[in-house]
Formats: C-alpha cells, structure tokens, sequence
C-alpha cells in the first residue's frame, strides 16, 4: 500500500491525475487525487493583485506574470505560489500551458493582450483563457487576431470581456466577478 500511495503522490506531483484502489472489509474502494488547478495571471496590476488573493483562497495554485519589476514582486502577489517577471511570450513558453490550466489576460494594454494570445492559442487549449476589456476593445482584438489567421472556433473560446456580469465597479468587485 506504501509503495501505491508514493506512485499517486509522483504522478500528481508531476500534474497528472491519478487514482488508488483499496478494499476494506470486503468492499472496494476507489480513491481520484487531482493536481492543484493552476492560474495564469498574465498581468499583475490592480485586477489581478486582487485576483491572486481570492484565487489563492479558492485552492488555485497562482502563477503571476509581469514583465515589471514594481508589479511583479512578492510585496504585491504574496498569494502567488510563482511569480515570473518577463515579457509574456516568453513567460508563457516556460510555463507551458496545458488543458488544465486556467489563463487570465488582465495585462496594461491591447498590444500586450494580442502578445499574449499570439503565443496562447497555437499552443494546447486552456481549460479556461479570459481576457480583460470593454466589448470594443476585445471585438477590434479578435478582428485583428482573424486577420492574422486564427480562426473564428478558437477565437470563440476566449471569454472576454473576462467575468461573470456583476455590474462590478470596483477592483475586488471585478476581480470577483472573475474567479
């Protein structure tokens, strides 16, 4: 039993799922361990300060993402369990999404958004990828992202403007409005 329970604890570390089977008194058991779900903040401003904090005390493992010092910086994300100042393409290479992953684009800018997406959406499809902006700014985006040749389909899944519609009007709201 020792030796099954080490071979679970390896496969989650490594961030796969993995499952244990038991029998006690005659019944048998079936035990599913799952890897921490992993947030990728690309953007450490305001919005996602606030973001980490109530992430992180949701059971997300945070990942935030800056390529300024001042943002991207333990003072600011304490919650975060990573935090990767550098531009985001090629933070977004090191970090190596993966399906399970849910990814926030809540960057400075537009420019930085398409930066981001750019290196996203070829890559393997996250779980959940939204990104912050009014309607306009997102739909003059995804017109621009269309006319670089990323198709409608991907372009569909983006959630965007990013959050559930609260009416939120300040940060924490709109950083609940997120997660």
């Amino acid at each position: 039993m020792l030796n099954k329970l080490k071979e679970v604890y390896r496969t989650v570390a490594e961030g796969k799922e993995a499952a244990l089977t038991f029998t006690a008194d005659g019944e048998e058991y079936l035990r599913s361990f799952h890897p921490p779900e992993r947030l990728i903040l690309l953007g450490c401003g305001n919005i996602g300060q606030e973001l980490c904090r109530y992430a992180a005390d949701l059971g997300f493992t945070v990942t935030a993402v800056d390529e300024r010092p001042g943002f991207a910086n333990r003072t600011l994300m304490p919650d975060a369990a990573e935090i990767l100042c550098s531009d985001f393409p090629d933070a977004i290479r090191r970090l190596q999404i993966t399906e399970r992953d849910y990814v926030c684009v809540i960057t400075r800018g537009h420019r930085f958004d398409a930066d981001c997406l750019r290196e996203i959406l070829p890559g393997a499809y996250p779980r959940y990828l939204g990104m912050i902006g009014s309607k306009r700014r997102v739909a003059l985006l995804m017109k621009q992202l269309e006319s670089e040749g990323f198709g409608p389909d991907a372009l569909k899944r983006i959630h965007a403007p990013i959050g559930i519609s609260i009416n939120a009007l300040t940060v924490k709201e709109i950083a609940i409005s997120i997660v």
